[in-house]
């Protein structure tokens, strides 16, 4: 018996090990979370996979209902935009200082940028100032290789963790 226990927790920890979800939340100290009642859903385009767009937004209203969140159509106290990453994508960036010397002005350095496949965003914009007041992101949430049920059991956990503290406390 205290062999097969010894077994479970060591397989716990090492699947747990193995997983590299991280999630981040970051929002408004200022902005005013007692008033939101409502979100309408602003398409970013970032999710062409319309399955998954699907599956995210659904998973998203169960998510803010929990939270005292109501969708509307239009109209909605927030905006609720999803960006997601399926594949790696890079961000090349290059700054130019507008100095240069000899025959021309050059570019400074340039650095280039993975962007994590599976990567998720959820954004919660003030739709009458048009400010971002609440973001979260998950990194290692989108596997299009996982099987549909562990998608959807993957976006939840990924859901509840981000919507945890949500709405957060009055500083």
């Amino acid at each position: 018996m205290k062999k097969t226990a010894l077994l479970v927790a060591a397989l716990v920890l090492v699947v747990s090990a193995c997983s590299t979800l991280t999630t981040t939340v970051d929002f408004d100290p200022v902005a005013d979370f007692g008033r939101y009642r409502t979100y309408s859903w602003k398409d970013t385009g970032d999710v062409a996979d319309k399955v998954w767009g699907r599956r995210i937004e659904a998973v998203l209203e169960d998510t803010a209902a929990t939270k005292g969140l109501k969708q509307v159509k239009e109209g909605g106290d927030l905006w609720m935009a999803v960006h997601a990453r399926f594949s790696t994508e890079y961000q090349v960036n290059y700054w130019n200082s507008g100095w240069g010397y000899g025959w021309g002005w050059g570019p400074g350095p340039t650095t280039v940028s993975a962007i994590p496949v599976g990567t998720m965003v959820v954004d919660l914009v003030d739709a009458k100032k048009g400010l971002l007041v609440w973001r979260g992101v998950a990194h290692d949430t989108l596997r299009p290789n996982r099987e549909p049920e562990e998608r959807e059991k993957t976006l939840r956990k990924v859901m509840a963790e981000l919507f945890a503290n949500y709405p957060p406390a009055k500083k």
